[in-house]
């Protein structure tokens, strides 16, 4: 591990001002840039994708399988984790740790509606709701995305694709159910409606009250704009559709997702 982790330095644990954790293209990052802007502090965006680039994927494994810990990791790295708002779609799974590490950071889960965020994140990846998993589409993936939909660090059930993006959601809507007393929920839909409000009022929870005004900013498409589906079987066919919702139906009413 010592190509992956430096010399040993404290947490500057002051810095952290707030913590936003959610699944890819649940907008993470349009919450996490629009609330620096509002609370003028820098943004720490996907601090795991950085390290990525940095050292290669190999911590990844050692983390999630609890060899490494999410602290030593910050500890050694703490430039690439630099930032006032730092947010992170590996966050979800290490919600505990992050309370641990931060108690005094504001910590914020964004939540979307399951079918909508796994219908996002295939546009992203220009992959039809239909398709079959098969070694070609495996093939076709690369870095995090591969990642997420191989299922693998963090290790995921599921026979496809579908199943584990689904899994993956459900787990971290089951970490902030665990700790929501300690942790703030948005819902992307609320934010989307409303994107100025919402960031105004996230801002004042974490004690910031003297914001600026970002008005101009709202509308910025901060990651490419998907197409819009209203019709859930229509983009995944009914079969693929109820797997995804056998797996999540437990946890919808929690979040008004019925």
């Amino acid at each position: 591990m010592k190509s992956v982790l430096g010399r040993f330095l404290p947490l500057r644990r002051e810095e952290v001002r707030v913590l936003v954790a959610g699944m890819p293209k649940s907008g993470t990052t349009a919450i996490a840039k629009l609330l620096g802007e509002a609370i003028a502090k820098p943004v720490c965006s996907d601090p795991f994708f950085q390290l990525d680039q940095k050292i290669g994927s190999s911590y990844r494994e050692t983390l999630f399988k609890g060899d490494v810990s999410l602290s030593y990791l910050w500890r050694n790295h703490r430039r690439v984790f630099e930032g006032a708002v730092v947010k992170d779609p590996n966050f979800p799974l290490f919600l505990e740790e992050l309370i641990a590490l931060f108690p005094e950071a504001r910590k914020v889960f964004i939540v979307r509606d399951p079918r909508d965020n796994i219908i996002s994140i295939l546009n992203r990846l220009k992959i039809d709701g239909r398709q079959e998993w098969s070694e070609g589409l495996e093939a076709s993936l690369s870095g995090a995305w591969k990642l997420l939909l191989t299922g693998r660090t963090p290790t995921m059930p599921g026979d496809d694709h579908l199943e584990r993006m689904a899994w993956r959601w459900r787990r971290s809507a089951e970490e902030y159910l665990k700790f929501k007393d300690s942790v703030q929920l948005i819902r992307y839909e609320d934010f989307n409606k409303d994107k100025q409000h919402q960031i105004c009022e996230l801002a004042r929870a974490c004690g910031f009250l003297e914001l600026s005004d970002i008005s101009s900013k709202v509308d910025v498409q901060f990651q490419p704009k998907g197409k819009k589906f209203d019709d859930w079987s229509e983009f995944f066919g009914q079969d693929n559709l109820d797997r995804i919702d056998a797996i999540v139906s437990p946890l919808l009413g929690d979040f008004g997702y019925e």
